[in-house]
């Protein structure tokens, strides 16, 4: 059994946008919200949920993925990260409505130090939404407190 999303993410409401953790490998990561939780509701347009928000859904996912082995290894978890990159991304629709379960599953590709990519998928209802790869990197817990991030 895994802990909850903010115990290995450095997000926080609003913007702590998944519910649960399904799976986390050496190199794989799975994560899942509905699509009509309270956590996306504010984020929804009259058509629907954007497909943009897949990114952050996507960088959330590893986001847990490298919280979850740096507590394993008995390192402060939850801290914050940034996108560097966003390739490849595509969705099935620019909007997506119903109540479904989102499933995100993201493989990593390569990590270098704080540096890494992933690529992933979103399902709903049994169906491939959205795919895209990420290039992201670990801030320095330096460079957080810099940043008014952290204590």
């Amino acid at each position: 059994m895994y802990e909850r999303p903010q115990d290995y993410l450095f997000h926080r409401s609003p913007m702590l946008l998944l519910e649960n953790v399904r799976e986390v490998s050496a190199d794989a990561v799975t994560c899942t919200v509905a699509l009509n939780s309270p956590l996306l509701a504010p984020f929804h347009e009259p058509q629907g949920l954007p497909a943009y928000f897949g990114i952050e859904l996507m960088a959330q996912t590893v986001g847990i993925w490298s919280g979850y082995h740096d507590k394993c290894a008995g390192r402060a978890a939850a801290s914050g990260g940034l996108i560097l990159s966003v390739r490849a991304f595509s969705a099935q629709s620019p909007f997506l409505t119903g109540s479904a379960e989102l499933i995100i599953t993201m493989q990593q590709l390569l990590q270098d130090g704080s540096y890494a990519s992933f690529e992933g998928t979103i399902t709903h209802a049994g169906q491939e939404w959205a795919r895209g790869r990420l290039s992201l990197c670990q801030l320095d817990p330096e460079l957080e407190r810099k940043l008014g991030l952290s204590a």
